[in-house]
């Protein structure tokens, strides 16, 4: 079966008696169509017959009563077959809140490889443009397909009654459906590619948006307004160009389709009429040929509509697809061993590199952590440290060797339970639209205002809050742009603390700390989280202070635990790295 149709009957599955209500709209809706002229055809006959044979109708009164009742039936269910168009609508907006939601829980699932592969202005693109609007996924698979489901029972139906009353003047009505047929069978590849053309330049245009406005400060600082405007233009320009190439084959097609409906219909008319005067046909006959023929110039151009349709949101499908079907190191289903408690943490002979990047960063790592235990990991830049941090996190996968949490192979984990007692402060500090409070509170939306409270104590903030207008209340702005970078990084300490963790992740964030505040950090910590464990990075020595042990990771890509004294004493990388770093 074609992937896509594979797909679209699972997303119907999905909405199964909302699918099986449009399919009844959808019948009654085409039968109440065709319904009013067959009872045209009926009237005009009769009225015919009357007035050429009126002894053959002695009350022709109620003959014609019987065909008004037909009209006021037909009227009745033309009314509730009225709200289709509405329901249909209303399944497109279910269809696209079901997919975005589908789409976004993947995304949310993929490792650092799939972020460095999307922009997340593309990914926006494809979960908003791809997904809405004419001719994109939830129209097509509400209004598009169900409106080429209504116009091909309006021409069965249509074409049933016109073979039951001439063959002839049927099989002339239909010539103009096998043409079109084979000039869209032409034209599908250019569609399909033309329109991935312009769903590309439409990511190109917002991922272009995205890092303008998120990096707007440094726009400014180096004048670059004129720069960033010349690079908009350029992508839009590119978008233009592809938009139109759509447009363009779009408009041929239908002024294609139209004419060859049109010389059918002329035909039929010429062909019809010679038939109507020369008696071999009624006039009620011919109406209802005409009348069915009028009704079926749209559903006709609708059903070649749907493949040129199909055709642009199938690339849509793809671009969805591509990104769910991303290679992931998480699975996609929560799994594995259960985690309450940590209880220890081992690396033994765990070796990482990065084969897009051409480098191997850790060789042969072994180190134990013990529960409770505070460690530290030094080493220059880019010497790996972060990335010992992602392979405990499950964000990145070892090429070799083996990783225990609490005695179980990572590997085996559930590793969602182990993200719930494991907390991570991240170097860069990510804040979210929203006040300060929904912020912290993100992490642990059950805490108690007295868990709160204790959070933002611990992580130097009381004071800070006090400050702004609105307190805790007050807004942070996209990425807290109205908070400094201190400001920030203590809420991400806070959001990290109230999850109450028993490991506890911090990534060189003393960097937006003072001295003071750092100390008062850690003094807290001990105080409010005993049982607390940790791993920090850090490029400030003083924080040995606050630590049991330290890792040390050579140039080399290679790991040395052990106490401080430990390492100055055995270790003459560790201690030469020290001298310099005091240096500096």
């Amino acid at each position: 079966m074609n992937k896509h149709i594979k797909w679209l009957l699972t997303q119907y599955k999905s909405q199964k008696y909302f699918v099986l209500i449009m399919v009844i709209f959808t019948l009654a809706s085409s039968a109440v169509q065709i319904a009013y002229p067959y009872a045209f055809k009926r009237m005009i006959d009769l009225l015919n017959d009357v007035w050429a044979n009126p002894e053959l109708y002695p009350t022709p009164m109620v003959e014609v009563n019987r065909i008004i009742m037909l009209f006021l039936a037909i009227g009745a269910a033309q009314f509730l077959t009225g709200f289709y168009p509405c329901f249909r609508a209303w399944v497109n907006l279910r269809f696209e809140h079901s997919l975005r939601i589908f789409y976004f829980d993947h995304i949310t699932r993929k490792d650092y490889r799939f972020f460095q592969k999307f922009r997340t202005g593309d990914i926006v693109t494809r979960l908003t443009d791809d997904l809405s609007e004419f001719p994109k996924i939830s129209w097509f698979m509400g209004s598009g397909i169900f409106r080429a489901f209504n116009s091909f029972s309006l021409i069965m139906f249509s074409l049933i009654v016109m073979f039951s009353i001439n063959a002839k003047l049927t099989l002339l009505s239909i010539m103009p459906l096998p043409l079109m047929m084979v000039v869209f069978y032409f034209t599908s590849e250019k569609l399909y590619t033309n329109f991935e053309r312009n769903q590309r330049a439409i990511s190109n245009i917002n991922n272009q948006l995205e890092m303008s406005f998120s990096g707007i400060r440094i726009v400014k600082s180096f004048v670059s307004e004129a720069k960033y405007n010349r690079f908009f233009d350029e992508a839009l320009d590119r978008r233009f160009k592809t938009e139109m190439s759509v447009v363009k084959l779009n408009a041929i097609l239908s002024l294609i389709y139209q004419y060859i409906d049109y010389f059918a219909q002329i035909g039929v008319i010429m062909f019809g009429g010679y038939m109507a005067v020369k008696g071999e046909i009624t006039v009620g006959t011919f109406f209802l040929f005409y009348t069915y023929l009028s009704m079926m110039i749209y559903p006709l151009l609708d059903l070649p509509q749907l493949f040129v349709s199909g055709k642009q949101a199938f690339v849509n499908i793809d671009r969805l697809d591509e990104m769910k079907d991303h290679p992931s190191f998480n699975p996609e289903t929560q799994v594995g061993h259960e985690v309450q408690r940590f209880e220890g943490l081992s690396f033994e002979k765990v070796n990482l590199s990065y084969p897009e990047k051409g480098i191997h960063v850790l060789r042969d790592i072994d180190f134990d952590l013990l529960p409770n235990e505070k460690m530290l990991i030094l080493g220059s830049t880019g010497c790996g440290k972060t990335s010992v941090v992602n392979l405990i996190l499950g964000i990145v996968k070892p090429d070799s060797g083996k990783i225990t949490f609490s005695g179980i192979d990572l590997e085996k984990i559930n590793i969602k339970s182990l993200r719930d007692i494991v907390a991570y402060v991240p170097q860069e500090p990510s804040l979210f639209s929203g006040t300060i409070k929904e912020n912290i509170m993100l992490a642990n939306t059950d805490a108690s205002e007295e868990e709160y409270q204790k959070a933002i104590r611990v992580a130097q903030l009381t004071d800070e809050i006090e400050l702004f207008p609105q307190k805790d209340e007050t807004h942070v702005g996209q990425r807290g742009l109205s908070l400094s970078g201190g400001q920030k990084q203590r809420i991400t300490i806070a959001r990290a603390l109230i999850k109450r963790p028993q490991l506890l992740i911090l990534d060189d964030i003393t960097a937006s700390l003072d001295a003071e505040n750092e100390e008062k950090l850690w003094l807290d910590i001990e105080k409010e989280y005993p049982n607390t464990g940790a791993i920090v990075i850090s490029h400030r020595l003083s924080t040995l202070r606050y630590v049991d042990t330290v890792l040390y990771i050579d140039d080399y890509g290679h790991a040395h635990k052990g106490t401080h004294d430990e390492l100055v004493m055995t270790n003459r990388d560790y201690h030469d790295f020290l001298h310099e770093h005091l240096k500096k």
